[in-house]
Order: C-alpha cells, then sequence, then structure tokens
C-alpha cells in the first residue's frame, strides 16, 4: 500500500513539474492573434534566381511593398552593431569563413550577399526601410549566455513605432526582454534538434518539447510545422491556447494544411494569398497601429508606453 502511496505521490509531482515546465505566459493572446492576421515573409521576400537574396534591403522592401509581414533575423558584430544575418557562419551567403561576431561592421563591408551587390544590412537601415508599413517578426540569434545582442536589440527598437515582436531558440534572450522589454511580445523557436545543433542531449529534448517555457514565459510558439505533433507542443496549444507561428512554409499545399494546427504562417518560396486569421486591413500611407518599446530604466523605474493610431 505504502508503495503505490509513494509511486502516485512521484507521479504527480512529476506530473506537476512537468505541465509547470511548458506554462507560458496567456495574459496576452488577443495581441498575439494581431500579429497572426499576416502572413510573414521569411528573410522577406526574396528569390535569388531574380537577384533579391534573403535578409536583404530590396527583399524587405518587396515583402513590405506587397503586403507581407517580415521574419528577420539578429546577430551582433565584433564592434556591438545589430545586422541581419541568418546563418551561423558566413560561408553560404558571403562565400567566406568566420562568423559574423569575428568582424566589425567596417570589415564586413567588403561582403556581399550572394552574387548580387547587396550588404549585410543594420537593423536599423531595415527599419527606415519597412518604415511601419507592415509588423516584424525578428529572431534574435544568441548562441552563447551573452545577452549583449539582447541589450543591442533593444537600442535599435527605441523610438520605432511599427509592429514588431521578438522570438528565439534561446530562452535566455526571451527572460532578457521579459525583463527589460516587457511590452515586447515574446515568441519561443523550436522544433526538432539534432545532433549537428551541439547542445546537450537533455536540453535538446527540453527545448523540443517546449519544456524550457518556464525560462522565458513566451506569448507565443513558433514551431516546425513538421514536428507539430510533439506533445509539448499540443498541450500548449490544447490546454493553453497558445498563439502558434509555423515555420518554414514552403508551398500551397503544406501552408493550406498547417490552418489546422497553427495561427500564422512563415513562409517562403510562393506568395499565400490571404492569412490564417481574418483578413487584415493594408495601410498604404501612414502607418498602422503600434507601441513604443518600453525601457526599463535605473532604479527599476519604466517609461510610459504609447499607443500611436494611424492618422
Amino acid at each position: 500500500m505504502m508503495f503505490w502511496i509513494i509511486f502516485f505521490a512521484v507521479l504527480a509531482v512529476l506530473a506537476a513539474g512537468y505541465f509547470f515546465s511548458i506554462l507560458p505566459a496567456t495574459s496576452r493572446r488577443q495581441e498575439c492573434l494581431k500579429f497572426a492576421e499576416w502572413n510573414y515573409a521569411h528573410r522577406g521576400l526574396w528569390n535569388a534566381a531574380e537577384g533579391v537574396q534573403e535578409n536583404s534591403l530590396p527583399a524587405f522592401a518587396r515583402a513590405a511593398e506587397q503586403g507581407y509581414a517580415i521574419e528577420l533575423d539578429i546577430q551582433i558584430t565584433k564592434d556591438g552593431r545589430i545586422v541581419v544575418f541568418h546563418d551561423d557562419t558566413m560561408k553560404r551567403m558571403c562565400g567566406n569563413e568566420g562568423k559574423i561576431s569575428d568582424y566589425t561592421y567596417e570589415e564586413l563591408q567588403q561582403f556581399h550577399l550572394g552574387d548580387s551587390t547587396e550588404k549585410i544590412p543594420l537593423l536599423r537601415e531595415v527599419l527606415q526601410t519597412v518604415d511601419g508599413r507592415v509588423p516584424l517578426l525578428i529572431e534574435i540569434k544568441m548562441p552563447g549566455l551573452s545577452t549583449a545582442v539582447c541589450a543591442g536589440f533593444q537600442k535599435e527598437m527605441e523610438g520605432y513605432t511599427g509592429m514588431f515582436c521578438m522570438e528565439s531558440f534561446n530562452s535566455l534572450a526571451l527572460r532578457w526582454c521579459r525583463r527589460h522589454m516587457p511590452q515586447t511580445l515574446r515568441g519561443q523557436l523550436s522544433g526538432r534538434f539534432s545532433k549537428n545543433d551541439k547542445v546537450h542531449l537533455i536540453l535538446r529534448i527540453m527545448a523540443r518539447h517546449l519544456m524550457l517555457n518556464f525560462i522565458g514565459k513566451p506569448d507565443f510558439i513558433a514551431y516546425d510545422h513538421r514536428y507539430a505533433d510533439c506533445p509539448g507542443f499540443l498541450i500548449d496549444r490544447m490546454l493553453f491556447r497558445t498563439p502558434a507561428f509555423a515555420w518554414t512554409v514552403k508551398d500551397e499545399h503544406v501552408y493550406n494544411r498547417t490552418r489546422k494546427k497553427f495561427d500564422a504562417a512563415i513562409f517562403e518560396h510562393f506568395h499565400p494569398k490571404d492569412g490564417f486569421q481574418k483578413p487584415k486591413r493594408h495601410h498604404r500611407s501612414g502607418k498602422m497601429q503600434a507601441q513604443k518599446v518600453i525601457v526599463k530604466k535605473e532604479k527599476n523605474r519604466l517609461e510610459t508606453d504609447e499607443l500611436f493610431l494611424k492618422k
């Protein structure tokens, strides 16, 4: 008898711990669903065959002009500048060894994206190009424990009046933004991880099953649509009704299929005709409703956030 009491007690503790670990933030679901009214062009609306490279200013301009929201990636240079670039190394896009963090921004100017004349853009250049016309989904590339890229992201977004939210595979980036940019919506990126990701097996398992949610308390999940049968993802969706973005959707067939499990899509290689949610209103002049970044000040004081309505 005592054995079964202990057994079920341990089982209850493990179950409680599991549900605590995957518990996301739940108070801003409606705000997230406003972002889900849009389709997100993965690294901009790029097409290398047409000379428009991923994560380039022309790709972002084209996405905004055609009414698509934008997903992009940011990294920090050796001298602390925030640039837009996806890969861990520069080999694929620039034909050069090394990482973004190995170079100063000035040194990066010698490289081009693919076979184009475009250079790796600064985040501030992207913000100027988009100018609040469409929402931005900004992935923070943070491979280690240093949060310098988060601080740089905060500084760059000060004063930007367009809609934006952040996401990251690193739960520590979400935790940093939760503390220092509390009004910015946070997304936990996840999916199936491989040995090549250079992450410990236990962390890979926990990340895939969203068991690190307790660290960053994400407002939404950005998940690899191919593994949407993951128990952690399904529990978050069904029990907590966490908004979810599918990545990366590459054709119309997959796009239509993911409608059943996700609220929004991050796409490439085709042009979706409509969003997963109700139709959105396009803003061809001026800027849409947005938020200023709330910046945590010294002595734990916060600036008052302001809402800006399109004029």
